[in-house]
């Protein structure tokens, strides 16, 4: 009986990413917490939608920081113009950049999408709004690209030159940098502080870099993804030749298509887990630590979440204080020996039998809340 009752009084806390391209973070809490409240109906339940510092971020911000949204015209990875925020922080010079929201692959219908093309030009843009507003601190989360172009987007936005052997300007689109031959920088502040909120480890080239592991997920077939891997190489050698910066082995510089690489590489800009970075911005460890059971969620959850993204983030800094950790995922990714000793309890797919992907889309909050309900009845039933 004082077993139940404790289970009946437990703090629950969910955190949860979003379902890229179908769910926001918060509708992913919502529907979990449902889950749990036909369950438990009295359960002390707290959820935190949260970001590894990719898409849903800016969202993150708003909900713990004064600040507000600024709206930019701008252009997404392919150059169509459209409309992009950032968040700037109240009473600082400081803005928070979401590549995302320009350059976000979501922004780009799956039959147009072209990985050889597409630019973080866009994203460019609202980081010049920001600098143009004074702002002399940038913190540029770099998750859910549509891009591999090392962030020469960027670069060129803010004014810079990639020229090929003729002097001539390079076309948008990581390709295109196979035939990089010079740089031609542009004035920015040296008081300007860069940083990077990475989700991922993966280093620029090679079998698990920038093109190999992200490019096939944004349509590169393999015969984009050996030019797209020779194009950052030529990049990286270039890079180091005009800044005197190496990228092509730094920790975290595949992210987002190789924006974090070329962006050290261009304003040393310092690479930092953007789950980390968000979690001591918000006191995140004090709520983890103050919770008796813990869910946590994504789209996927494989090795790769492990590695720096949120729910294998939340499963480690849980794991520290020796609190259950539940994961969900729309679909789930072994070796799960892994996922345990990252501080997982037990991971489960929401999918309740064989469905296709649109379908399990469709549905995808209905099936996380029977999942949650499912788990958690099973959880109850082992800890009385």
């Amino acid at each position: 009986m004082q077993a139940l009752i404790l289970l009946i009084l437990m703090r629950i806390l969910i955190i949860a990413d979003s379902f890229k391209e179908n769910l926001t973070s918060r509708e992913v809490c919502h529907a979990i917490h449902k889950g749990i409240t036909s369950i438990l109906p009295n359960a002390n339940i707290n959820e935190i939608p949260f970001s590894d510092g990719g898409e849903g971020s800016l969202n993150v911000l708003a909900d713990n920081f004064k600040g507000e949204f600024v709206i930019c015209k701008t252009e997404d990875a392919l150059g169509k113009k459209c409309s992009a925020k950032y968040f700037l922080f109240k009473n600082k010079k400081v803005a928070w950049i979401e590549l995302s929201q320009a350059s976000g692959i979501a922004k780009i219908p799956p039959s147009k999408r072209n990985i050889l093309k597409a630019s973080t030009y866009g994203t460019g843009l609202l980081i010049k709004d920001a600098l143009d507003k004074g702002c002399v601190e940038i913190i540029l989360g770099v998750g859910g690209s549509a891009s591999n172009d090392g962030g020469a987007g960027i670069f060129e936005a803010l004014g810079g030159k990639l020229l090929d052997s003729g002097g001539k300007r390079l076309d948008r689109g990581g390709a295109s940098l196979n035939r990089l031959e010079s740089i031609v920088p542009f004035s920015v502040s040296q008081k300007v502080k860069w940083k990077i909120a990475c989700d991922v480890k993966n280093k620029l080239l090679g079998k698990n870099g920038s093109s190999v592991v992200f490019g096939p997920q944004k349509g590169a077939s393999p015969e984009d993804v050996k030019l797209l891997d020779k194009s950052l190489k030529r990049f990286s050698k270039v890079i180091k030749k005009h800044f005197n910066r190496s990228i092509d082995k730094l920790e975290g510089g595949g992210a987002a298509g190789g924006v974090a690489a070329g962006m050290h590489g261009f304003f040393n800009a310092s690479l930092q887990s953007g789950f980390f970075l968000l979690a001591k911005m918000t006191n995140l460890k004090s709520k983890i630590e103050r919770a008796d059971l813990i869910f946590t969620a994504e789209g996927k959850i494989d090795k790769q979440s492990t590695k720096g993204k949120l729910t294998g983030s939340v499963a480690n800094m849980a794991k520290k204080s020796d609190i259950p950790v539940i994961g969900l995922a729309g679909a789930i990714e072994g070796p799960y020996a892994l996922m345990y000793k990252a501080g997982f309890s037990g991971i489960f797919a929401i999918q309740n039998g064989p469905v296709d992907i649109n379908h399990s889309k469709e549905n995808a909050e209905a099936l996380l809340t029977d999942t949650t309900e499912r788990v958690l009845t099973l959880y109850m039933r082992k800890n009385k």
